[in-house]
């Protein structure tokens, strides 16, 4: 094992600070629904929803990543291994840029937001689903 022990501490605090967000994040975020006034809010405690839904998660995951990317990398393992343990490292970092794009407005299916925010979503498309259809039987009469 080669490296700067600040660059392994460094590391294995991303990872750390990863794993320690998303257990809050998993146990406090995803599994108490918010109210549709939380989700809809623009005011301070509105504009929060966005990072605790999209930014902090997303940005530890990337964070994170990284830190055990640099743990790997410092190992010196063989060429093969250090291969084989890139895969799932990468594929967190994708899911991570994915999981960020919420914040600037895309839509995200539930795998990446909790099933509260898509349940609000739905309710939401019904809604105006409705106003639709009543502003055309409006309009044919």
């Amino acid at each position: 094992m080669n490296g700067d022990v600040t660059v392994l501490l460094v590391c294995a605090g991303l990872v750390l600070v990863m794993v320690l967000y998303w257990t809050y994040y998993i146990r406090c975020v995803r599994r108490q629904p918010r109210s549709e006034k939380w989700y809809d809010d623009v005011d301070f405690v509105g504009a929060e929803s966005d990072g605790v839904l999209f930014i902090y998660p997303y940005c530890s995951l990337i964070m994170g990543a990284g830190g055990a990317m640099g743990l790997v990398a410092s190992a010196n393992p063989p060429e093969f291994v250090y291969t084989v343990l890139k895969v799932p490292l990468v594929a967190a970092f994708v899911v991570g840029v994915i999981g960020f794009t919420g914040a600037v407005g895309v839509p995200l299916p539930w795998p990446f937001v909790p099933r509260w925010v898509v349940d609000i979503r739905k309710a939401k498309r019904a809604q105006r689903r409705e106003r639709r259809q009543a502003r055309k039987r409006e309009k044919e009469e």
